[in-house]
């Protein structure tokens, strides 16, 4: 039958039409890969704003519109065959319409994928508000598609226009309605997702063919040549855009592959990694729910078997003290990228820093590998830094532990099942990670990381994620991140007023000491706070006689002996044993009940007012392990690096200055312009490069402790932070003004004195001289514990494990951690 015949035949009536089964199952198939390329591109969309995000919300809008609903429609309609598949009596499409069918979706999805938002909490209103508008979507463009039919007139049945519509909106609400309570749970398994896509694409589908169920076809004209966009066209149209959704797919695939296998080869090395959380305490992450981080070395070359990158190290001393003073250091960052390219077969290229060469020919580590190893963390917090478009100065500060990461070959299905909602076992430790916290405190700060393409998300449903990405060795991650949280609101200081301490120490198996702190306040003390602002000088003198009481005769001694006081010692008695008491039940650990009381009265370092402390002691067996919840051990010499640490910055600074400046110099790097030539320090800190005027200097001393004096009754010069005549330092105090020295850094040197005889004499005596004491030690250098006999009494007593260079001298700082340790290893 010719095509004329046939045209005759059904002109002005509705044409027979039938389906190609292979064209319906394309037509989901594309539908189906538009949607999936919809969701991995919308869920990583972080929020309004920012180029990356304004880029991710058109292009989804585009894999949606113009993939997922436009190609499926047009491959859907080549899978009607009418008039018996006569071929000049197919359908026919007008360029003009078929072009506005392809924007009228994109367009409308913006709007729905705008409606739907970024924020993490599900908002039932905007998911419906999303819905209705993704179904109009659909909807819409089906049947301007329609209309750009130039050879027939479409006859609808209102009944399955409804059902279309209802079906496309309701599926489509329900779609994202799916997608948005995963992504608010942070459950980003491809299962998960697919579920979200199938119905996405159900939606599509199932109003399309709803709708041409219910269509029928009036054939006005047969197929012309002129101006009109032939079937086989639209079909390589809708490939070609096919193909472009694959190609985002399996970039995206791609992409979290290649992400999921560095975060494996980082959990075999050193890493740093940024925790920023917000006013809120969430947590800073990517669009894959892991926090930024970057390699900063391959591995830690141990000199000894007994040396180990841990927070006892003098390398993590020093980025703990650098991380506290960036702004020092952020000129320094440019010499240390170009002093590492001088390294002989380094293999850097100023953006990594991998390959440099730590060990030589002869199997020796690298001469100046501790300079190679701090540089390696100055540039990777810079390099964070740049991720996240700050200054080197709010990077952050160190967090004060190190995590174990990596593990063997069994963690290949570990991410799926934190997904999946399982647990893990922990393996053996290959790498390390160390975090730089902080904390946002504005929201034009929180919405800038926001647009740069992260988010925000709550512990509790990241937690799994980042372990098990970062391959974190940590039984309780989830607490971990809480106690980074809490930390980086720098909120955890001991309050002004005086206070009962439990200063214990247990040796260390290999080097040093452990000293007992709070758990999550890792620089404080056990400790409990008296009804008092100060110590009075009545006070002093009846602590006094408690000296040495373990912990059931101090409370039998302050119970019981009521008869021989005045009414305010009963008074203080009974508040001093219920602090003891307030005490025990805190650190509920047996070896409490060994401890000494000591009356020396030291002073804490506090911004917010005179803070004052006294103290039980004791020295834990070895063989102890603590198991109190509220405590845990943390290395001596870390500890008492914090107590200093605010008083040492300007000291720190000059050392850095000192250490680098040659080594920047040799390598030709100008840091800064306006450094003094002749001695490599920057202006601010040239003031301090003579040795008569340096803050690092081996006399250089402060103390926040009280001098433990001989019974002599004779005068000594007030030091600083000493709590000694109590009277007549407040007198002295209200007389006299500070004196100012012109932006020059006085130095004092303050002597501790210990003096032990048949009978205990106190703190609080005033010497002429100084005679049978011993003193505490503060040579730059020490090991463990030093015992020097001076004399019939005395004890040298140095505290800690740490090995500092000439210029970083912190232990010329003392701390009352000098004070109660040496009183601890005294008293033995």
């Amino acid at each position: 039958m010719s095509a004329a015949s046939v045209f005759h035949e059904y002109q002005g009536r509705p044409v027979p039409q039938s389906y190609n089964a292979g064209f319906v199952a394309l037509s989901c198939f594309v539908s189906l890969i538009g949607a999936a390329s919809t969701l991995e591109l919308i869920s990583r969309r972080t929020g309004s704003k920012g180029l990356f995000n304004q880029m991710l919300l058109v292009s989804s809008a585009v894999t949606m519109g113009g993939i997922s609903i436009w190609c499926m429609h047009f491959i859907g309609n080549t899978a009607i065959n009418l008039a018996n598949g006569e071929p000049e009596l197919q359908i026919q499409y007008s360029s003009g319409f078929t072009a506005v069918s392809f924007f009228v979706p994109i367009v409308v999805l913006l709007a729905a994928f705008i409606a739907v938002g970024t924020n993490n909490a599900v908002s039932w209103r905007r998911v419906t508000a999303g819905g209705i508008l993704c179904g109009a979507a659909i909807c819409g463009m089906h049947y301007v598609g329609n209309a750009s039919i130039s050879n027939y007139i479409c006859i609808y049945q209102p009944a399955y226009i409804v059902s279309a519509a209802t079906i496309s909106i309701i599926t489509s609400t329900i779609a994202l309605a799916i997608f948005f309570i995963f992504r608010a749970m942070w459950v980003t398994s491809w299962r998960k997702r697919t579920i979200s896509a199938v119905v996405l694409a159900g939606a599509v589908s199932g109003m399309h063919w709803c709708a041409v169920v219910g269509t029928r076809y009036r054939l006005i004209s047969i197929k012309s040549k002129d101006n009109k966009l032939s079937r086989t066209a639209t079909v390589i149209v809708v490939i070609c855009l096919s193909l472009a959704a694959s190609a985002i797919m399996a970039g995206l695939a791609i992409l979290r592959a290649n992400n999921m296998r560095r975060s494996a080869l980082r959990a075999q090395q050193i890493t740093l990694a940024a925790a920023v959380f917000d006013k809120d305490g969430r947590i800073l992450v990517d669009p894959d729910g892991v926090i930024p981080s970057t390699v900063m070395a391959d591995s830690f070359l141990e000199r000894n078997a007994k040396e180990g990158f841990t927070t006892a190290h003098p390398l993590f001393h020093w980025m703990f003290q650098a991380s506290r003073n960036w702004s020092g250091i952020s000129r320094l960052i440019d010499g240390m990228g170009h002093h590492l390219t001088q390294l002989p077969d380094s293999g850097y290229h100023g953006k990594g820093r991998h390959g440099i060469r730590l060990i030589n020919d002869h199997g020796e580590i690298l001469e100046g590998y501790d300079v190679v190893f701090r540089e390696l963390f100055c540039l990777a917090a810079a390099a964070l830094g740049n991720r996240l478009h700050e200054d080197l100065a709010s990077v952050g500060l160190l967090w004060d532990q190190i995590l174990p990461t990596g593990s063997g070959p069994s963690r290949a299905h570990e991410r799926v099942d934190a997904e999946e909602g399982l647990g893990s076992q922990q393996g053996y430790a290959l790498g390390s990670l160390i975090v730089l916290v902080r904390r946002v405190n504005t929201d034009s700060e929180a919405q800038r990381l926001i647009s740069s393409g992260h988010c925000f998300a709550d512990l509790r449903q990241v937690c799994d994620i980042i372990r098990c990405s970062m391959q974190i060795q940590s039984a309780d991650f989830e607490a971990k991140l809480r106690d980074m949280a809490s930390y980086a609101t720098g909120q955890d200081r001991v309050p002004p007023g005086v206070h009962l301490g439990f200063f214990a120490i247990r040796p260390r198996v290999k080097l040093g000491f452990e000293v007992l702190v709070r758990k999550g306040s890792r620089h404080v003390l056990p400790s409990t706070t008296l009804p008092i602002k100060r110590f009075e000088p009545w006070q002093a003198e009846f602590l006094k006689q408690l000296h040495d009481l373990t912990v059931t005769k101090l409370l039998q001694s302050l119970r019981d002996d009521a008869s021989n006081r005045s009414p305010r010692e009963t008074e203080f008695a009974l508040q001093l044993g219920d602090a003891v008491e307030a005490l025990r039940e805190f650190v509920q650990e047996p070896f409490f009940e060994d401890a000494t009381f000591s009356p020396t009265i030291v002073r804490l370092s506090s911004r917010q007012g005179e803070t004052f402390m006294i103290a039980l002691r004791l020295v834990i067996p070895i063989h102890s392990v603590p198991s109190s919840p509220n405590c845990e051990l943390v290395p001596l010499g870390f500890f008492r690096m914090r107590q200093v640490a605010e008083r040492f910055q300007q000291c720190f600074i000059e050392g850095v200055h000192r250490e680098f400046w040659p080594i920047l110099k040799a390598c030709g790097s100008h840091t800064d312009g306006s450094q003094d030539k002749s001695s490599g320090l920057s202006p601010k800190l040239r003031r301090f490069g003579s040795a008569e005027t340096s803050t690092c200097s081996d006399s250089v001393q402060t103390s926040s402790t009280i001098n433990l004096c001989s019974p002599d009754g004779g005068k000594r010069s007030q030091s600083i932070g000493t709590v000694d005549d109590i009277e007549s330092d407040s007198r002295e105090k209200s007389q006299q003004s500070p004196p100012s020295y012109g932006g020059i850094m006085v130095s004092q040197e303050i002597t501790i004195k210990v003096e032990r005889g048949n009978s205990y004499t106190g703190a609080y005596h005033q010497p002429t001289e100084i005679q049978n004491a011993g003193v505490i030690d503060t040579a730059s250098t020490a090991s463990g514990i030093q015992l020097k006999p001076m004399g019939h009494v005395g004890t040298n007593v140095q505290a800690g494990s740490w090995d500092e260079t000439d210029d970083y001298k912190m232990g010329n700082i003392l701390s009352f951690v000098d004070i109660f340790f040496g009183e601890c290893i005294s008293s033995r």
